[in-house]
Order: C-alpha cells, then structure tokens, then sequence
C-alpha cells in the first residue's frame, strides 16, 4: 500500500514494514516509534483522518499513528477489530471525517472525533537480580537495599560482572501480551527484542558505567519505560589508586634507568677525558721536553752569538799589542846585528847605547804581551760556563771593556761604522759582589742594542746624524731622588745601590712594544739578526743578582737601559 498524507509525506506500507520517503536521500527509510522501535509488520492500507492521524491496517489488528508521528495505538479483537482479511479498495472517508474501512466480515465505521484515550497505564517495575547463579534479595547491608520497585542503581564489584536483572510490567485493562525490549547504554547501541520474557543478561561486563533502559509495550501500542544505573567497578590493580602506583613506579623505574644510563654515560665520559688528558699531558710534555731543549739550544746560541761578537772586539784588541811586538821584536833584531858590529869595531859607547836601546824595546815587548795575555784571560773567562758564584768585581773596569770590545766587533762587521763612546764612572764604586761573566753578557747585550739603534738611525738619517753611546755608573742611595726606579725589595731603606746606565740618542723603542721587550723571543730585529733572548736572559740575570732593570725610551730621541745593583 501506499500513501501521501496531507503534509505531502510519502508513505509506503508492506509485508516487511511501514516505510517513508525521505526527501533528503530520495530514498524510503524504515518507520519506528519508541513504542514500536520494530515497526508496524503487514501493513494492507493507510488511511489518514481529518486530524492528520494515519490509521493503518495490518494482518489482525488496526494501528492508528498520531498526527505527531511519535505514538502508536493497536486496536484488536478488545475494541471489536475482528476481521484479518483487508480490502483496500473499500476504504472510504466521508465527508464528515469518519472512516469506513472494508474487510473480509464487512464495513468498520470509525469516527476519529467519538475516541477518548482515558485508561489506566500499565506499570514496569524491577523485580529480582541474579549474579552468577546466586539469587540476591534486598538487605541493609547487601549489594541491594531498597525493594526492587525503587531500585535506582546498582553497583557490582569486577568479579561479579555476569548477571541477570528481572522485570515485570502490570496491565489492567489490554489483554493482549506484552513485548519487551532493553539495551545497555554505554556497552550496546540497539535495542533487543526478548518478545514476552523479561530478563535480560550479561556476562562478563567491562568495568565501567552503564545504563539498563527496559521497555514494556502492551497489545494497543502502549509504553511504559525504566532504567537503572549499572556500575561495574575496575579490579584493584585497574583503579586510579593502582594507575597511580603504577605511574609512580614507571617514574622511578625511569628515574633509576635515567640516572643509571646518565652515570654509564658520565663514567664512559670520565675515562674518555682521563684518556685524552693523558694523551694531551703526554703531548704536552714531549712539546714541553722539546720546548726546553730548543729554549737550551737558542740560550746556548745567544750565548754563542755573544761570543763571536766578543771575540771580534776581542781579535781587534789583540791585534794592537801583537802589532808592537813583532815591530820592537824586528827592530831589536836589527839592534842585535849593530851591537855586533860595533863589539866587533870595540865601540864600546856604541854598544852600550844599543844595549839600553834592545833593553827598552824588549820591556815594551813585555808590556805588548801581558796586554794580549789578559786579553786572552779575559776571553777564556767570558767563554767559559758561568760557575754561579759571585766574586768581587771592578764594575767600571768590566763595563769599559766590554764596551770597547762590543765597539771594535761591531767596527769587524762593518767598517764603515762610527760612534762616540762616552764613559762617567763613579770612581768611589768599588768592588761589587757579582758574576763578572754572566753581568758581562748582560752589558754586551745592552751596549750592542745600543750600537744597533744609532746604527740604524744613521742609516735612516746618513751624514747630519752623529751616532753617540754613553755608558754609566753610579752609586746611590736607595731612597735618593736619583734611584727612584730602584726595586723597593732590593735593600732596606738608605742602603747604598749601584746604577749602571747605557744610554743611546738612537730611534728609541714605541710606547705601544715598550712592556714587551723584556718577553722571550720577542724582537723588532729582522729574521735572522736576532733570536730575541737577549733582553730576556739579562732580565733573568739581573734578577738573580737582586736587582732590576728597566728602560725609559722616547720615540725618535733615544732610549736609556738602568741595571740597578745592590752593593752587598
């Protein structure tokens, strides 16, 4: 059958169920109503009163559907409906609204406006609860305290998850039977249909909270409806109480394989770094190993470099006395051979006037030699290793010679050179307590800096430039305006001091290189003129003897170096 109601809803009805049009889809969809979620079954013909109901004719009964299309109502052989047998064809509306459906035993006249719906409803109520196979009845203290008709929850522990829960609905007026559905809310999304029995079981429930919702319909269409909340509660180790243990272990257990993995970790690194700072100390001391025998290597040629320029000043120093001796030793050969001749002639005056003459010749011989003799003492001295113990020495007379001798090896390089040498000795200075050949280095290394710079100056500047080179001693007090630059540490207060001063008027050393000077292997010499250990070893030197040296320099003017030494 089909059929399209006055608000234009397609309806079609079969043996499998009552059925729409939706307009959305275009598509017929099943119809059901909470009080008939399975549908009206056999449908035979739709007919529609003037209050919009739809009244429906099935294999035994008749259904009327509201105007709301949300209620049923079954009228069956209670009400007089006693025909099976349908013909469609017979259905009449008359103008006044009432109905006239035809069957197989005649007309049914129904008129919509003569029916009141005023009856008692039947009731559903909860009436027993089984777990396993254990009756549970209610009590004080049981799983259920209240009767069943007013049993709004239940709450069952993980173990006791299967169950049954019974219910019964009461109807005093429909004798038809009574159909039953129910759905877990929660665990099921579809109602079951249990027809007329009315339990409805589970087994193994979940932990969790759950909604049993019954339903009871009667034999006109009638519904009443229960639920009860159902609360399965978790096993111990699934409770929050758990999963916070849980949580908690798992952190320590991070915790421990953390700080167990960070101490591996750390420990491996350790052992890395012991083995590396042992590769870099091993290292280090070959580089300080190799170090120290290339600063050895570069003193002993500083040493050597001083040395040769030593024995330069040292070979033009001899080379004058050498000199007068052979020339009075030819010139008394040539006296020998006249005083012979004049034996010979016995000119007696003649031989004693040759005789003082090869006399006096042979005294400046001697003197000639003992002048080359010390020279040669004075070298051997100077080359010898320093034995570290201080003697007393005449400063003037060591700082005189070594700048004669420093002068004439600068002279054996370049004969070109030319400086004037200047001296002011302090002659009340009289023996200081010092290495002569380590001080020794420590002047020829000043007064050949010395040499360089106005050396270099004259180069720059050429003839309207005179190179001068002054050396000085003085004995002051400590605390004296005089020895101002004296070292505090040197001596107690007004205790005599000696100053040794080299002063030059050559290009002077910048204010920006002046606290470098006295660094190793520092040097504003070109490669291979300078090792740059001079300056350094007569720091270390002067060190040693107690005192200090220290330098005033003004650009373009000059510079002076002052060794400062204690007396003592």
């Amino acid at each position: 059958a089909d059929f399209e109601d006055t608000r234009g809803r397609v309806w079609a009805g079969s043996t499998d169920g009552l059925f729409y049009l939706d307009e959305k889809t275009d598509q017929f969809k099943a119809f059901t109503t909470p009080n008939s979620p399975n549908g009206i079954e056999q449908i035979l013909s739709i007919l529609e009163d003037n209050q919009q109901n739809l009244w429906i004719t099935s294999s035994n009964s008749m259904v009327r559907l509201n105007a709301a299309r949300d209620n049923v109502r079954l009228y069956n052989a209670d009400y007089g409906i006693l025909s099976s047998s349908w013909n469609w064809l017979n259905n009449y509306k008359a103008a006044d609204g009432r109905l006239f459906i035809g069957g197989s035993k005649g007309y049914y006249l129904i008129n919509p406006e003569d029916i009141i719906d005023i009856r008692i409803p039947h009731t559903l109520n909860f009436s027993g609860l089984k777990i396993g196979d254990k009756e549970i009845y209610p009590s004080e203290n049981g799983i259920i305290s209240v009767p069943f008709s007013k049993l709004e929850k239940i709450e069952l522990p993980f173990s006791q998850n299967t169950f049954t829960v019974d219910f019964n609905a009461i109807d005093f007026h429909s004798s038809g039977l009574i159909k039953y559905y129910y759905i877990l809310e929660g665990f099921e999304k579809e109602w079951h249909d249990i027809g007329s029995e009315h339990k409805a079981s589970y087994f193994g429930l979940p932990p969790g909270s759950y909604t049993l919702r019954i339903r009871a319909i009667n034999g006109e269409g009638s519904l009443a409806e229960k639920k009860m909340a159902i609360v399965i509660t978790p096993p111990w180790w699934r409770t929050w109480w758990a999963y916070t243990i849980y949580a908690l272990l798992f952190l320590l257990a991070g915790w421990g394989i953390y700080k167990f993995q960070k101490q591996n970790i750390l420990a491996k690194e350790r052992k890395r770094t012991q083995e590396r700072d042992l590769a870099q100390a091993k290292e280090i001391e070959k580089a300080y190993t190799e170090l120290k025998a290339t600063q050895a290597q570069l003193v002993q040629s500083e040493k050597m470099a001083s040395l040769g320029e030593l024995t330069a000043g040292i070979a033009h120093e001899i080379q004058n006395p050498l000199n007068f001796v052979n020339n009075f030793s030819e010139i008394n050969m040539e006296l020998s051979d006249e005083l012979s001749e004049a034996a010979k002639k016995g000119d007696f005056k003649e031989v004693v006037q040759l005789a003082g003459d090869i006399r006096s010749n042979q005294e400046k011989i001697s003197d000639h030699g003992k002048r080359a003799d010390a020279i040669v003492k004075g070298m051997l001295q100077h080359s010898r290793s320093s034995s570290g113990a201080k003697e007393p020495t005449n400063i003037n007379a060591l700082a005189d010679e070594y700048l004669r001798l420093a002068y004439h090896g600068l002279r054996a390089k370049d004969k070109s050179f030319n400086a004037i040498i200047k001296t002011d000795f302090d002659e009340s200075i009289g023996n200081v307590n010092i290495i002569p050949q380590d001080m020794g280095r420590v002047l020829l290394n000043l007064i050949n800096n010395a040499f360089y710079a106005v050396n270099e100056k004259k180069k720059q500047l050429g003839d309207g430039y005179i190179p001068e080179v002054t050396v000085s001693t003085k004995i002051a007090l400590k605390n004296s305006p005089i020895s101002q630059s004296a070292n505090p540490s040197i001596a107690s207060a007004n205790e005599s001091i000696i100053l040794v001063s080299v002063e030059d008027n050559g290009k002077g050393i910048p204010e920006y290189i002046r606290n470098k000077i006295f660094q190793p292997f520092f040097t504003t010499k070109p490669t291979g003129e300078g090792t740059g250990l001079g300056l350094s070893l007569s720091y270390d030197i002067v060190k040693a003897h107690g005192g200090e040296i220290k330098v005033e320099s003004k650009e373009g003017e000059g510079t002076v170096f002052t060794v400062t030494l204690p007396i003592g």
